[in-house]
């Protein structure tokens, strides 16, 4: 019997097949032609740098240090503005703007600025990213600099197989100049489209903003007006480089009720059949506040889902409460994501053939799965 194991060392050092995938492909198959007919030509090949600190080379451009590490930055000095794991910083300037590549061993993503970068007149158009999940679930998820949340609660972020790879997608896009606090100045309101749910401490001011957006084209999060050809560009993107580089699986969380439908349409599932169980309870909800007499926009139907989770349940307009149109039993019946926390609408999608048939086994909420008698 042999003494010595062998070990694949690029892949228990955090080495995925993500920090395979290339520059071009990236460009190729996640920025789209709207995007590009905005930011015109690449002017300058790219400039590579790698980059340790949190600070990045422009405003907007900055990294993460999500678990709080101090590092050493000389004798018995210690800082937070260092990262743990270096990443590669590549930017493309273009006629009308930038491209910015970051990437290390787990994670990549792209970041298309509109506008002079380096004189902090620039808008974010779209950022797209791809991240393995193979640390899900555990502290060593947060070590990425690249991270805009956390993910190691161990049951809200748990991996949907010990054996199939996964990767999570991520997607961003808006045209310039067409946020609403541009429109309105006001920017309470912008920030109540971005994250509605920030705003359910104080129904009051949730109403008032909710009464405004309900009538508006934004839906929930969206708080400028989306590029147009992002819905129907990005998720054959993101799956074409997910299975070039081998990965089983393909997963996302699903902000609202009109991201949700997005994913459902692109071939992606529940992974949790007690969310999937909710998410069907409020579908029903909205064909019963159609029958009412009340019709719903796309738009309209990710608002009536969201003010579901108002509290006190009777401060939810009557013709929107699922809770009155169903004769009360709908009074526990919220969103299962609010951008808060850790809880996620998390989705997925088999890519290859290993993964053909795979139905996960989890539940991200305990006591929900046990009201439900879901095992």
């Amino acid at each position: 019997m042999p003494v010595f194991e062998t070990h694949d060392q690029a892949a228990l050092l955090g080495v995925s097949p993500i920090a395979h995938v290339s520059d071009e492909e990236i460009f190729r198959h996640l920025v789209t032609p709207t995007v590009k007919g905005l930011l015109g030509q690449i002017n300058k090949r790219g400039e590579t740098r790698v980059l340790e600190t949190r600070q990045g080379i422009f405003p907007g451009d900055e990294a993460t240090n999500l678990n709080g590490h101090l590092l050493a930055v000389g004798p018995n000095q210690h800082s937070a503005a260092l990262v743990r794991f270096p990443y590669r910083h590549t930017i493309y300037r273009t006629e009308r703007g930038a491209i910015v590549v970051k990437a290390d061993g787990v994670k990549f993503e792209v970041f298309c600025w509109f506008g002079n970068v380096d004189k902090g007149r620039a808008e974010l158009v779209l950022k797209a990213a791809l991240r393995d999940r193979r640390y899900d679930g555990t502290w060593r998820a947060n070590d990425s600099a690249l991270l805009d949340y956390t993910y190691d609660h161990p049951v809200r972020h748990q991996r949907l197989s010990d054996t199939l790879s996964s990767v999570e997608l991520s997607i961003y896009g808006f045209m310039p100049a067409s946020r609403a606090v541009d429109a309105t100045g006001d920017k309470d309101y912008d920030a109540f489209l971005q994250n509605p749910f920030r705003y359910l401490q104080d129904a009051d001011k949730f109403l008032e903003h909710f009464e405004r957006a309900f009538k508006s084209k934004h839906a929930p999060g969206q708080f400028a007006r989306p590029v147009p050809d992002v819905s129907q560009y990005a998720l054959k993107g993101f799956d074409i480089i997910a299975r070039k580089h081998g990965y089983d699986l393909i997963e996302m969380a699903a902000s609202h009720y009109h991201v949700a439908m997005w994913a459902v349409d692109g071939g992606f599932a529940y992974s949790d059949p007690a969310q999937e169980k909710i998410v069907a309870r409020l579908t029903a909800g909205l064909e019963k506040i159609r029958a009412s007499g009340q019709p719903l926009t796309r738009t309209q139907q990710s608002w009536a889902c969201v003010i579901q989770s108002l509290r006190p349940a009777d401060r939810i307009p009557a013709g929107l409460s699922m809770g009155s149109l169903a004769n009360g039993h709908e009074t526990d019946l919220q969103w299962p994501q609010n951008n808060l926390d850790e809880t996620c609408l998390w989705l997925y999608k088999p890519l290859s053939e290993r993964a053909r048939g795979f139905k996960p086994r989890v539940c991200f909420n305990p006591e929900v799965c046990q009201a439900q008698k879901i095992a």
